[in-house]
């Protein structure tokens, strides 16, 4: 659906399929769908989609990029993910073996022996050398993505290899118009905003007919409250918080 076809479908809402003499100007429609498709696209989890950037090594090395920190993201791209160094599989001090990875080789020495204080000092020893040995497999890059100037900040070290970025960009505007959420979404807010064009000035029609503007304000309040809980409910979290 394109935007002037989502315009005729407001209007059509609005004035009951021209029964109705009255709607919100075109370009009063445009500004509204214009207005809240930025908010939607932030809200409403099902008009994102996961895209997936390559950003290559050589980048490292600009002085542009040294002096910031920073990567410019697509205007589409409300959110990241996860950044991960590409460092070509799991490796344990460069050996690309998949007998022989950090979890393994902890698991084999869970041994337990009776605790004496040569036994404390070497697994404290153990584990600290540990802590620092996975500093040759660590592959997650701390990061931040602020959506309003959609820039990628590297806060964490520097990168040696070339990054895999998972994004949530913005589903094409003709297929976000499609969903009935938007349509919905759309209408409602079309109406409060008839509502308060009509209720500007009090003047009756001819034949002392009265124009009950408080009617359409009424209806799209109640309907944008019901689609605001509708769309927290939808985006329920995929993690849980679990304490023994």
């Amino acid at each position: 659906m394109t935007k002037a076809e989502l315009v005729e479908e407001v209007k059509g809402e609005l004035t009951a399929s021209c029964a109705l003499p009255y709607s919100p100007p075109t370009k009063e429609i445009e500004r509204i769908i214009d207005k809240e498709m930025r908010w939607l696209y932030r809200e409403y989890r099902e008009l994102l989609q996961d895209k997936i950037y390559i950003i290559n090594k050589r980048y490292y090395e600009t002085p542009e990029w040294k002096s910031t920190r920073t990567f410019q993201m697509n205007g589409c791209t409300e959110g990241i993910k996860k950044v991960v160094e590409m460092t070509g599989g799991n490796r344990v001090f460069g050996i690309n073996d998949p007998d022989m990875n950090f979890d393994r080789l902890m698991a084999s020495d869970l041994y337990l022996t009776p605790l004496s204080s040569d036994q404390i000092t070497y697994r404290t020893i153990q584990w600290s050398f540990w802590d620092l040995a996975r500093g040759f497999n660590l592959v997650d890059i701390n990061h931040d993505f602020n959506p309003n100037t959609h820039r990628l900040i590297i806060t964490g070290r520097t990168p040696q290899q070339s990054l895999f970025v998972l994004a949530m960009d913005h589903i094409p505007e003709e297929d976000a118009y499609e969903d009935t959420i938007v349509i919905e979404w759309m209408i409602a807010k079309s109406k409060l905003s008839l509502a308060r064009i009509l209720g500007a000035f009090n003047y009756n029609l001819l034949g002392n007919v009265t124009i009950n503007f408080e009617q359409w304000r009424t209806e799209g309040q109640e309907k944008i409250t019901e689609l605001t809980e509708k769309i927290k409910g939808d985006d329920t979290p995929d993690w849980f918080l679990f304490f023994p």
